[in-house]
């Protein structure tokens, strides 16, 4: 027989109970943004206007940077200004700039354009969205379990 588990007191259930909404609303906005990212760079790659990318500034976060330019399209009919340039290689802040990136796919957003390399790996972006997600869900689900089997009992 399972010894009981002793009851939490008011402060830890508050404090578990925002661990739970955190978690959870992480999963689900880290896993969706990360979903929605791999199947837009699929869709680019499979059907977005080929084209290439004129690097004119960097945009650097806390690992990597990526490359803003112009995008023009091979035939000259499309060109966008302040593309960003999502690829499968990293780059740092200290990298020379490419005079230009062939054979890039653009993805035109209402935001902002995007420009993906042949070789972006969408698959990657979709599975770890897919993991960040199930992964966050299930553990909000372990802490609720957790929290009712803390109970204080009932008082008569």
């Amino acid at each position: 027989m399972a010894t009981p588990k002793p009851p939490l007191t008011r402060g830890g259930v508050v404090v578990v109970w925002f661990l739970i909404v955190f978690v959870a609303l992480i999963g689900i906005g880290g896993g969706i943004a990360l979903i929605a990212e791999g199947l837009n760079g699929r869709d680019a790659v499979a059907d977005g206007p080929a084209g290439t990318l004129t690097p004119a500034d960097r945009q650097c976060g806390r690992d990597s940077c990526s490359w803003i330019g112009d995008f023009t399209s091979d035939d000259g009919t499309i060109t966008r200004s302040d593309v960003e340039l999502r690829d499968a290689e990293r780059v740092r802040p200290g990298d020379p700039m490419p005079g230009w990136i062939d054979d890039v796919r653009l993805r035109d957003d209402a935001d902002r354009p995007v420009a993906y390399t042949a070789d972006y790996d969408w698959g990657v972006r979709t599975a770890g969205g897919v993991f960040l997600l199930v992964f966050c869900l299930v553990t909000a689900a372990l802490l609720v379990r957790m929290v009712r089997r803390h109970r204080r009992p009932d008082s008569p």
